[in-house]
């Protein structure tokens, strides 16, 4: 989940916890005290191929606004965080979220591989590529097309 950033001219902690979808509490958590970036200068960050990021719950936050906010769905993140349905979130909790550019998709019982297809509108060599066989609750990742 983690992996080593080399900062460079132009990053400031500010920027890079946005960029990264990290608090600038959490980086220095992770690298301890960085007052000041210096170009070549080595961070531990979270792993930027991921299919995921992490989001820190805020006070007032819900999964429904959580979800509309990062276009995706409530059952995913359920999913991907191990909550049951109508879990209640609260703050300082860390929640993964998919990355917008990647469709995360919860399969269903009896669900097919054809009708999937048909569904999501991708094509199968993709699907099959990373998706060796379907079971229910099965989380997809697809390339989303664009709207």
């Amino acid at each position: 989940m983690y992996s080593v950033y080399q900062v460079t001219s132009n990053d400031t902690i500010r920027n890079l916890a946005d960029n990264l979808g990290f608090s600038v509490n959490e980086l220095i958590e992770l690298n301890g005290n960085i007052d000041q970036l210096t170009p070549g200068q080595l961070l531990v960050v979270p792993n930027l191929n991921s299919p995921y990021f992490i989001y820190n719950v805020k006070k007032g936050d819900n999964l429904y606004q959580i979800a509309k906010e990062y276009d995706t769905k409530v059952d995913v993140i359920e999913k991907l965080n191990g909550l049951e349905e109508g879990s209640y979130i609260y703050p300082n909790q860390k929640l993964l979220i998919p990355k917008t550019t990647k469709g995360l998709y919860i399969t269903k019982e009896n669900q097919t591989i054809a009708n999937l297809v048909d569904e999501l509108g991708i094509d199968i060599d993709d699907l099959l590529d990373k998706n060796i066989y379907l079971i229910p609750d099965q989380i997809i990742t697809y390339a989303k097309k664009d709207k």
